[in-house]
C-alpha cells in the first residue's frame, strides 16, 4: 500500500519540542540530557524531544517524547521559547518550541530515538547539538529568575518582620564576636555562647570548624527546619564567606536542597552558583 504523503499550497516548517529538565538532589542541581541514536547529529547530547504528531498539543508531544527517550513521566511543564533560525537544524526548515521544569532526580533511561539517557551536572555539560547550548542558557536564565524572584535576601539587613529569621554563620562555642555573628547578636536575639540553630529571631549555622564538609550537615538540619516552618521566612546570609573565607561557589551548592523550600531566601551570589 503507498504511504500517503501530504501537500500544501504553500511551505510548511516542520515542529519539534525539547524539553530542559532540571534535576535537584542532595548534590545540587543537574540536567537531563540524552545522547542521540540516529542521525543527524548520531551520539551527540541534546534534550529529549522530537517531532510534533498532527493530534496533539505541544504540550502533550514534549511530554510524550520526554517519556518515550528517558522513561520520565511528567505532567506539568512549562514553556520557555519558540527557536526559528533557518539553518538551525539540517533536515530542513524545523521550528522547536522548548519547555523547561524543574523536578527531583529519579532513574533515567534511554529509549525510543536516545541512545542513551544521564543526568550532568551544570558544570559538566559536553557539547549539545543543534541549537540546545542557546536554549540551555536561555532555561538557565529563565530559572534562575523564577527561583529567586521575591526569594532573595537583602545585602544589607536593619529589621525584621515578626515572621523572618536572620541566619547567619557562628561558631561552635557561639562566640558572636563579628560580621553577621555580631549583627544577630546586637540586634536579632541571638544568645552568646549558642552556636546551633534558631536563638532570638535568628538561626546559626557553625561555618567555623573545618572544611565545607564539617557545614553540609548543619546546612542539611537547617533546611529540615525550614521546611517544617512554612510561618516563617528565613533569610539566610552568605555564611562562611566572610571572616571564614570561603567562597561563594563552594558554600552555595551547600543548599541545593532550599530550592524548593519557599520560604529560605538565599544571596543572589548563591542563586547565581545553584542555576
Amino acid at each position: 500500500m503507498e504511504t500517503q504523503k501530504y501537500t500544501y499550497d504553500y511551505p510548511r516548517p516542520a515542529v519539534t519540542t525539547d524539553c530542559v529538565v532540571f534535576g535537584i538532589d542532595e548534590r545540587g542541581l543537574k540536567i537531563l540530557l540524552i545522547e542521540r541514536g540516529i542521525e543527524p547529529y548520531k551520539g551527540a547530547w541534546a534534550f529529549p524531544g522530537g517531532f510534533l504528531s498532527m493530534d496533539e498539543t505541544a504540550e502533550q508531544g514534549v511530554l510524550r517524547e520526554l517519556k518515550e527517550e528517558t522513561g520520565l513521566d511528567l505532567r506539568h511543564v512549562k514553556q520557555l521559547a519558540t527557536y526559528s533560525d533557518v539553518n538551525r537544524d539540517p533536515r530542513g526548515r524545523v521550528i522547536t518550541i522548548a519547555f523547561y521544569t524543574l523536578t527531583k532526580t529519579a532513574t533515567v533511561q534511554g529509549g525510543d530515538d536516545a541512545a542513551k539517557a544521564q543526568w550532568f551536572t551544570l558544570d559538566n555539560v559536553p557539547q549539545l547539538a543543534f541549537d540546545h547550548d542557546v536554549i540551555l542558557r536561555d532555561a538557565r536564565l529563565k530559572l534562575r529568575e523564577e527561583l529567586s524572584q521575591g526569594r532573595i535576601t537583602p545585602d544589607r539587613i536593619t529589621t525584621l518582620h515578626n515572621s523572618e529569621i536572620f541566619v547567619f554563620g557562628s561558631n561552635l562555642r557561639g562566640m558572636h564576636g563579628g560580621g553577621a555573628a555580631r549583627i544577630a547578636v546586637e540586634q536579632f536575639g541571638a544568645v552568646w555562647g549558642q552556636g546551633v540553630g534558631q536563638q532570638g529571631q535568628c538561626y546559626a549555622i557553625p561555618t567555623m570548624q573545618g572544611g565545607v564538609d564539617t557545614i553540609q550537615p548543619y546546612v542539611e538540619e537547617f533546611i529540615r527546619f525550614a521546611d517544617m516552618h512554612p510561618e516563617l521566612t528565613f533569610l539566610v546570609t552568605r555564611i562562611g564567606c566572610g571572616i571564614v573565607g570561603f567562597t561563594d561557589a563552594e558554600i552555595a551548592p551547600l543548599f541545593a536542597g532550599a530550592v524548593n523550600v519557599e520560604n529560605i531566601h538565599l544571596p543572589m551570589e548563591f542563586w547565581r552558583e545553584l542555576v
